[in-house]
């Protein structure tokens, strides 16, 4: 009798404990936006609070630094609007009022190859080219009407970004106080170790974001001296195009330059053509082998497959946002993974004291 009770009590637990999960799992989704708007704010944390530790320690107080970096990020990204905005607004309005007669001329160009190329019995499938020529025209035309939408939905970024900012800052400002919640949330025989598993991935969201945003700045100015000396149309917006695709490994280098191909191909120039297709693929040989394992590697050292399937992942979760945070988190999470392997070896888990006070 006692064991039929027992099991009834058991059953009765675990329905409980399913339909707390559920429960859990709902309300996650209902407020997934504001667990969006919090993660970016942690990230963004992470990637200034060196720099903040920095000033702190020559006698500036947190609040202070980090109102300090906000009024000069501010200054930079208003003079990049400023510089940039107009000209790359000028030059999208050229493209989508140009666009069909560009498809023209490369489609004469196309079939006049392909005619030379029968001539010798070669095939370079001028049809399919032209049918995705087709395809993008179709889809240049949709994107233009929802330009408007895009438009209106920027008051609420501006709203976002705010959220994300006051976020920032008073999880910069009150670091010691958030951590001390964690720690007095986590049981006394893992507190030592969950605090200082924070530290090691608050440090490499941080060498991430840092690292992503410079050698998106690098790639971007080289496309941009490279097209501006070869007289491409649209040098700006091309390297625009080339500095936020260099967040997805191998596939944003290969698709910002078929795009600058394609302009180049417009002007009916193959020599033009040639030198842009040559100087994309020194950028991404010198990316590949020079900047990336001096940069991203020791900074962050994730496997390239990973962020792929990182990015791939948080698109389908979370669209744009989701896309954005996916490389972040799994950083983070590949700092825990990366105990987990050290301690089947019998390794030393943590980073060097000097590291994490920084």
């Amino acid at each position: 009798m006692s064991n039929a009770n027992t099991s009834a009590t058991i059953s009765y637990l675990s329905i409980i404990r399913v339909l707390i999960v559920f429960l859990v799992v709902f309300f996650i989704y209902l407020i997934r936006d504001a667990l969006a708007l919090l993660f970016v704010s942690i990230i963004f944390a992470a990637a200034i609070d060196p720099l903040v530790d920095w000033l702190q320690k020559r006698k500036i107080p947190r609040a202070a630094s980090i109102l300090m970096i906000y009024i000069i990020l501010l200054a930079v990204f208003s003079l990049v609007i400023i510089l940039m905005i107009p000209p790359i607004t000028e030059e999208i309005g050229q493209i989508i009022s140009n666009f069909p007669a560009y498809y023209e001329k490369v489609s004469i160009g196309i079939h006049t190859m392909q005619s030379q190329a029968d001539d010798n019995n070669i095939q370079i499938g001028s049809d399919s080219i032209v049918k995705t020529l087709q395809s993008l025209s179709l889809t240049l035309a949709q994107t233009t009407k929802s330009i408007f939408v895009t438009i209106t939905s920027i008051f609420g970024g501006l709203f976002s970004l705010l959220v994300v900012l006051v976020i920032t800052f008073y999880l910069t400002v009150e670091e010691n106080a958030l951590k001390y919640f964690i720690k007095f949330l986590t049981p006394l025989k893992y507190r030592a170790y969950t605090m200082d598993l924070i530290n090691r991935m608050q440090y490499k969201i941080g060498l991430w974001l840092r690292g992503q945003l410079l050698l998106s700045i690098i790639v971007g100015i080289l496309v941009y001296a490279g097209l501006l000396l070869f007289g491409v149309k649209y040098a700006l917006l091309l390297a625009l195009i080339a500095a936020i695709l260099e967040i997805v490994p191998y596939l944003g280098p290969w698709i910002s330059g078929i795009i600058a191909v394609f302009i180049a191909f417009s002007d009916g120039s193959i020599i033009k053509v040639l030198l842009v297709a040559l100087w994309y693929l020194l950028v991404q040989q010198a990316e590949n082998n020079i900047i990336v394992p001096k940069l991203m590697g020791r900074m962050v050292g994730l496997n390239p497959i990973i962020v792929i399937m990182a990015i791939i992942i948080g698109f389908k979760l979370g669209g744009v946002i989701g896309g954005m945070m996916g490389v972040p988190v799994a950083a983070a999470i590949a700092v825990y993974l990366t105990d987990i392997i050290k301690e089947k070896k019998g390794e030393k888990i943590g980073l060097p004291k000097s590291d994490t006070d920084t």
